[in-house]
């Protein structure tokens, strides 16, 4: 059992009771990832909208943290044939 507000060594030691917090400050906002796996997110760039940099940002942080998976490559529709409306009537 982990202690919150008691203060005791012995159970402040065990690993069970270790909690990792992670955050990244930009001027614009700040990302607070919990132990839990939720991201909180607080500053200007909530009601004014997030800049490329500032999603970079979020962006790498996140892959560091949660090993996001790389963003899927574009489609590859060079297979594919176009047919007219007219043609696959008949």
């Amino acid at each position: 059992m982990c202690a919150s507000d008691d203060l005791n060594l012995a159970e402040a030691l065990q690993p069970d009771c270790w909690q990792e917090e992670a955050t990244l400050h930009t001027p614009a906002f700040e990302a607070t990832l919990k132990p839990d796996g939720t991201l909180w997110l607080r500053g200007s760039a909530l009601g004014e909208g997030f800049s490329v940099e500032a999603v970079q940002a979020l962006t790498r942080f996140l892959m560091e943290r949660v090993a996001v998976p790389p963003p899927e490559p574009p489609y590859d529709f060079s297979d594919s044939h176009s047919r007219r409306p007219e043609e696959e009537d008949g």
